[in-house]
């Protein structure tokens, strides 16, 4: 699969997530529909991080607006899943996403339990361990990540790309029940964004949708203080998605380590100036969210 640098970024604005998806998919047009057109297998990502908290998660409803544009084009079997770090089946229960087969021909599935290929994770010393990663993800030429804008207390942010890697390791369950990925990628700042970054180039997405009605600022991924932005933005370019995403909640993109390793390949755009946005101007919509309350430690992956 090869990466995109499509610069053209929907934001729309709205309080109907399953409305403003429609909408942004409307403004990208015949290349998202080419998309799903031509692929072979189409795989939607959400954040199901917990199911204790459906703020820290994607909602229903906005993957319902995606599946209905995927239903316009065409009928057969999409398949929906995460690999959650709590229980992925409970958030499916929880959340409502059985009630999205009335939308579309769906199976869900999670990640935690599918079969796997060879992927790596940064040690401390910058040496790649080896960690498996979801074959469905891996497989699928369609991969389309669906995430609510978040802070994270690692890593900064935590918008599609984020998502679409951790929530693609295939780990075992500990001794108390949950998927901890952090052993592998919590090994340093640097380290971390290097791994999101060098895995991306591998596994890329195809179409990123991040949801600013369900945002997080603070201690994200889980712990922070939930807020509704009024924006969500789609894209053919996660990388772009991500950079304007995190530029809306008062971050400069290059200050997220994976966007600026990302950039320094030469996979962007991740600044602002540089995109094609189409619908509302990002400048009226950016806000200074409240960071994580270590930030200043995180900040040290330069």
């Amino acid at each position: 699969m090869t990466l995109s640098n499509d610069n053209t970024v929907a934001l729309v604005t709205g309080a109907d997530n399953r409305e403003m998806v429609r909408q942004a998919l409307t403004l990208l047009g015949e290349p998202f529909q080419k998309l799903i057109r031509e692929s072979k297998r189409i795989f939607i990502h959400p954040n199901l991080v917990t199911h204790f908290r459906k703020s820290a998660t994607a909602s229903a409803e906005t993957v319902r607006g995606v599946l209905d544009h995927i239903a316009l084009v065409r009928n057969d079997e999409v398949l929906i899943g995460d690999a959650g770090f709590h229980d992925t089946k409970k958030a499916f229960r929880k959340f409502e996403y059985d009630s999205l087969s009335r939308s579309a021909n769906i199976r869900l599935f999670d990640l935690n339990d599918d079969q796997t290929v060879d992927s790596f994770a940064y040690t401390e010393d910058f040496k790649k361990r080896a960690i498996p990663f979801s074959k469905t993800v891996a497989d699928a030429d369609c991969n389309i990540i669906v995430v609510p804008a978040k802070m994270h207390a690692y890593t900064m942010v935590s918008l599609s790309i984020k998502t679409h890697i951790i929530g693609s390791q295939v780990v075992p369950k500990s001794p108390f029940g949950i998927y901890a990925r952090w052993p592998w990628n919590h090994t340093g700042y640097r380290q971390f964004h290097m791994t999101l970054a060098d895995v991306y180039v591998e596994h890329p997405a195809q179409l990123a949708i991040i949801d600013g009605t369900t945002a997080m600022e603070g201690n994200g991924p889980a712990m922070g203080h939930t807020l509704d932005l009024g924006w969500l933005i789609a894209s053919l370019n996660p990388v772009a998605a991500d950079a304007l995403a995190a530029y809306l909640m008062g971050i400069k993109p290059e200050d997220v380590g994976y966007l600026y390793y990302l950039s320094q390949k030469g996979i962007g755009p991740i600044d602002v100036s540089g995109m094609r946005i189409l619908g509302q101007s990002p400048e009226r919509l950016k806000r200074e969210l409240r960071k994580p309350s270590s930030y200043s430690v995180i900040s040290r992956w330069k």
